[in-house]
């Protein structure tokens, strides 16, 4: 997984040993070289833009001004085509681009990437866009997502399995007549992980997670599940549940518990 946060600042977020959760995208015209660049705007893993030869670059401009502070980028080969993103903003229709990461991935697995303000705010953007280097000509994206991640209310306490370790494989054992090994097919496999949260306000989790939580099981999204100690927390993700909080029975605290497959290519 790669993560960046070089270009986040603290300020008044959430710590970084809080989850971040990106589930509500910007939208707009979609824009990019090569071929089928709105493909990397839907939820198909499977359907990919193909910039061709190199640079190209991918652009979303909104229609009104948007805030963002996180961009995900999944189901690509990026890492393995030895192709380097720039993450650029632009506050106009117009105007110039900004530079806010440098991105050199070191494998094909999801990437996330922070950034925000000096200040510790979202930029506000008319348009967003990514620019692909390198010599490669294969280059595919499945996803690319921008936005304002949710802040989870709590950290991520011990016992949680990093989703980026922890892989869910579905397999068939072949047999010879007289029981000899002759191998093993891998039919499925998925990253998975259960994020259970606790001690979480119920004015907080109405406000903020219940949206999200009415988004599910339909929509995926993109979770970052400890950005200060846990790397490889990074995945494009989807659940098979809605969420069903619990009353703690605590003052007016809720429990919550999401069960989530990661993409693995």
């Amino acid at each position: 997984m790669t993560l960046s946060t070089s270009g986040y600042t603290l300020g008044s977020n959430r710590p970084l040993n809080h989850a971040r959760i990106l589930w509500n995208p910007l939208t707009g015209t979609i824009t990019g070289g090569g071929t089928n660049a709105a493909l990397a705007a839907n939820d198909y893993t499977n359907q990919r833009w193909t910039p061709g030869a190199l640079p190209q670059s991918w652009t979303l401009e909104t229609a009104a001004n948007a805030d963002v502070d996180t961009l995900f980028i999944a189901a690509h080969n990026l890492g393995s085509t030895g192709t380097t993103v720039t993450v650029e903003t632009s506050s106009t229709t117009g105007g110039a681009f900004t530079t806010r990461a440098t991105i050199v991935p070191t494998d094909n697995s999801t990437i996330a990437v922070m950034f925000n303000t000096g200040a510790g705010a979202p930029h506000t953007i008319r348009r967003v866009r990514i620019t692909l280097s390198g010599v490669s000509t294969a280059v595919q994206i499945g996803i690319i997502r921008w936005g304002v991640a949710l802040q989870m209310e709590r950290p991520v306490f011990g016992g949680i399995q990093p989703i980026g370790l922890s892989r869910m494989v579905e397999s068939r054992a072949s047999q010879s007549e007289t029981g000899q090994w002759l191998g093993r097919t891998i039919q499925r496999q998925a990253l998975s992980t259960e994020m259970p949260w606790d001690h979480l306000t119920s004015a907080w989790y109405r406000a903020n997670f219940q949206p999200f939580a009415l988004a599910l099981p339909q929509s995926p999204f993109g979770l970052i599940q400890n950005p200060l100690r846990m790397p490889e927390s990074v995945a494009w993700c989807w659940t098979d549940a809605a969420p069903t909080p619990t009353n703690m029975g605590i003052v007016d605290l809720m429990s919550v518990s999401l069960p989530i497959t990661g993409f693995l290519e």
